[in-house]
Formats: structure tokens, C-alpha cells, sequence
């Protein structure tokens, strides 16, 4: 059960084997993502997400079987300290390794990019998988991992469906048994259009989770209108994406986010 209006703090795994910056060490990129699942913890964090950021430039699957190898392994440890919901996104597109690792380590859910219709990321062409991912869970007994798909991907070109709208796209995943949607600004650290989210809170039967952009600044704005929120570049050195966390921008974002969401909750 995902908490209301809940913080998801996402963990940017370091390069994993197979990445062209993989560093040669796994107990390194193990200890790395350890350290931030405790301080996520610390800072009151309701849910965390693990990400293979670090693995750019990214490639469709199938990703390096050593790098799926200690993605389980961090996944577990994971599992170990953290009570809350977690989540894993395997990029880019490789949602069945990661439906694979959440089944094995317990975990909560998946961020699926490509769930239905089809798009054009950096990789190359993205098409809809979730006959094939839906089946996959069926086949390994995990339907108690939720499905989070992203609607209208960021950094991704959507010619081959710009005669959609993005509540098409929530429609369609909704009739494919999604259990939740993400809603992106077109980059990281870009802030969904407020309207296009409205629109889709106001259309969707089932959870809305904003994957981009939140800042102290803005999150009051955003609160009415989803029931999450994926952070990780507001948290880290100087808001980069694939920065170290900064403790000073953890504990000032979430203390802006405890307001925002008490602020709600009591309206």
C-alpha cells in the first residue's frame, strides 16, 4: 500500500558491470547505494526508488547480466533497511530485468517507460510492453509488484503518437492494467505543465505520481494534483542529476515537502 501523497527519494545507482563507466569495484557501488537508503530513511522519506542512472549512455535490454546480478544484490540489502514501498527502473526500457529483480529482492513496484503504444528514446525505438511484462509477472507469481508507467516520456520524442493526447495515454495503460501513471516535464529537472497534470488527475482511476522537476519552491503548487512525487536531482550537488546527495538540499526539500503536504491535508 503506497502511503498518501507520498515521497518517493530516488537512488541513483553508480555505474553497474557492463556500464562504459563501471569502475571495477561492486562492493563500492553497493556501499554507495546503502548509504543513501539510510539517509533517505533518516530524512523521513516514505518510499524510495533505485535507479541504474549511472549506466549512461543507456542501452535496451538485454543489459549486462552482471549488472543485473548486483542490482539484485543492492535490491535485497535494500530490502533489509527500509520498511516503506521501494521501486526499481532498469533503463533503459529493460522493465521484465526489473520486474525480475523487484520479484526476487520484494520489492514494492516498478517505473516502466514504454508500457503502452511506442516512442523514440535515446536508445532507439521503444514499443509498448505490457502484454509481455503482465505476463512475465503472472509467470513468476509476483502480482503484488505494482506497475508505474510513465505517460508521454521525458527526453523521448513522441511523433509516433502526437495524435494523442496524454490522457489517451493514461486511457490506454488504465485498460491495461496499470496501477499507477508518471507525469514528466520533457527533461530531469523539468516541472511537468501544471494544466497537462491537472487534466490527467482529473481524467485518471488510478494513482499519479509527478516524476520530475519537484523543487522547495514549487511543491505546494504541485500537492493538490498528485498522490507522489519521484525526486532525486533537487537533492543532490548543485541540483544535478547524476550529483552526490547533498544532506543540506535533503533535508530542505523534505521539510518543504512535509509543509506542503500538511498544508493539504488540513485544506
Amino acid at each position: 500500500m503506497m502511503p498518501a501523497k507520498f515521497l518517493a527519494a530516488m537512488i541513483g545507482v553508480l555505474p553497474l558491470p557492463g556500464a562504459p563507466r563501471y569502475a571495477g569495484s561492486s562492493k563500492a557501488v553497493i556501499s554507495s547505494a546503502l548509504a543513501d537508503v539510510d539517509r533517505y530513511l533518516k530524512a523521513g522519506a516514505d518510499v524510495i526508488v533505485l535507479e541504474n542512472s549511472h549506466d549512461i549512455p543507456y542501452i535496451k535490454p538485454p543489459l549486462d547480466p552482471l549488472g543485473i546480478a548486483l542490482m539484485k544484490r543492492i535490491a535485497k540489502e535494500a530490502r533489509k533497511r527500509f520498511d516503506g514501498p521501494i521501486g526499481i527502473q532498469m533503463l533503459e526500457a529493460a522493465n521484465e530485468s526489473a520486474l525480475e529483480i523487484a520479484c526476487e529482492a520484494d520489492l514494492d513496484f516498478l517505473r516502466v517507460e514504454g508500457y503502452v503504444f511506442a516512442h523514440i528514446g535515446g536508445a532507439g525505438l521503444i514499443e509498448g510492453c505490457a502484454g509481455r511484462l503482465m505476463r512475465k509477472r503472472a509467470e513468476l507469481g509476483c502480482g503484488n509488484v505494482k506497475i508505474f508507467c510513465d505517460v508521454k516520456k521525458k527526453h523521448c520524442s513522441h511523433a509516433l503518437t502526437a495524435d494523442l493526447d496524454i490522457t489517451d495515454v493514461v486511457k490506454q495503460a488504465e485498460f491495461f492494467f496499470v496501477d499507477g501513471v508518471v507525469v514528466t516535464g520533457p527533461r530531469t529537472g523539468e516541472s511537468p505543465e501544471l494544466k497537462e497534470l491537472r487534466r490527467v488527475k482529473e481524467s485518471a482511476r488510478v494513482l499519479v505520481v509527478v516524476g520530475s522537476g519537484m523543487t522547495p519552491q514549487n511543491i505546494s503548487r504541485y500537492m493538490p494534483w498528485a498522490d507522489g512525487f519521484v525526486v532525486g536531482s533537487v537533492l543532490r550537488e548543485d541540483g544535478r542529476f547524476l550529483g552526490r546527495l547533498d544532506p543540506r538540499r535533503l533535508r530542505t526539500f523534505v521539510s518543504a515537502f512535509q509543509e506542503a503536504r500538511d498544508h493539504e491535508w488540513h485544506t
